[in-house]
């Protein structure tokens, strides 16, 4: 068995075009000897237009001016072909779903038939690795993990940090890299006949079907709790709150019992509860609250939009203790 890992730049990259203009690979055999090493520069036959995902420029380490002398995709396609297909290979490459989707763009344009191969993924591997299914590595932050060197962007660079990545998470685990797929449910993405999924591992699937689960726990709680507020009309017993407007940080409001119970007394009291954070002039929050709706709140103070805030703690302290 043969690892085939690959990286692939771009002139440009849009919602429906990616002119290719770097491909790289490294091949090496299951003990992560480097069997050859290649950069394919590639006429990309158009302009250059660099950006990640943040929308900061990319700077590629080639004379742009020199992809002219090159040969376009097409001439290439046989010989990626080649390198990416067979029963005797593992391809792989770091978030490499994009990749796949390159590949896939410029088959299109020039009208070639679609690549067929399963593909596995050093950056769904990490994940699943050390279970940091809330945020992506990338490549970069993980040769600083790993202590490799290499130079970024360089396609043929990249995918020699790819296998070094890889090659590292197996010494860490004492196993192969058939072991390690295996050790963490990893499912290869495919591409084929123009269609493709991505690498995917069992155990990120089960935390994404939990985040869901919980997700739609809360939004029926504060559905209920939004119900509640809407529904809910007493007199006042006194106007100790009058003219203020309460909201909670989500954390309060989706817990319904104790969300109700500091609303009624509100409404007691003469205040009312706002559902909207630029409804209200007074926020309660719970202790260690750093959520958006929070750090909102703190700004909405600094504008002189929010008169107070309390910590949960503190309000139940000095309003609800009266009620008993």
């Amino acid at each position: 068995m043969k690892y085939v890992f690959f990286d692939i730049e771009c002139a440009c990259v849009y919602k429906n075009v990616a002119k290719i203009c770097a491909f790289g690979y490294c091949i090496c055999d299951e003990e992560f000897h480097i069997l050859e090493k290649e950069d394919l520069l590639i006429n990309p036959n158009g302009k250059f237009h660099l950006t990640d995902r943040g929308g900061d420029g990319i700077v590629l380490p080639y004379d742009y001016a020199d992809f002219k002398k090159y040969p376009d995709f097409k001439a290439y396609y046989a010989k990626i072909k080649s390198l990416l297909e067979g029963e005797d290979k593992l391809v792989l490459g770091h978030a490499a779903i994009n990749d796949v989707k390159y590949l896939s763009l410029e088959t299109r344009r020039y009208k070639l038939p679609s690549f067929s191969f399963r593909f596995a993924d050093t950056q769904v591997m990490y994940m699943a690795m050390t279970e940091t299914y809330d945020r992506q590595a990338g490549l970069e932050a993980l040769t600083q993990i790993f202590e490799i060197e290499y130079t970024a962007h360089c396609a043929a660079d990249d995918a020699y940090a790819t296998m070094r990545v890889a090659q590292k998470m197996c010494e860490r685990e004492g196993c192969t890299l058939s072991q390690l797929l295996e050790k963490y449910s990893i499912r290869p993405g495919k591409i084929e006949n123009n269609q493709f999924s991505g690498c995917s591992s069992g155990r990120r699937s089960e935390y994404l079907r939990e985040k869901s689960r919980e997700k739609r726990e809360r939004g029926e709680k504060r559905a209920k709790f939004n119900d509640f507020v809407y529904g809910y009309r007493v007199r006042p017993q006194s106007e100790e709150f009058r003219g203020k407007r309460f909201s909670f940080s989500r954390s309060i409001e989706e817990e319904l019992p104790l969300a109700k119970r500091l609303v009624k007394e509100i409404v007691r009291r003469g205040g009312k509860y706002s559902l909207k954070l630029s409804g209200c002039n007074m926020f309660v929050e719970r202790e260690g609250d750093d959520s958006v709706r929070r750090n909102a709140a703190y700004r909405l103070m600094e504008e002189g939009k929010i008169e107070q805030i309390y910590t949960l703690t503190a309000f139940e302290n000095q309003f609800m203790a009266k009620e008993e």
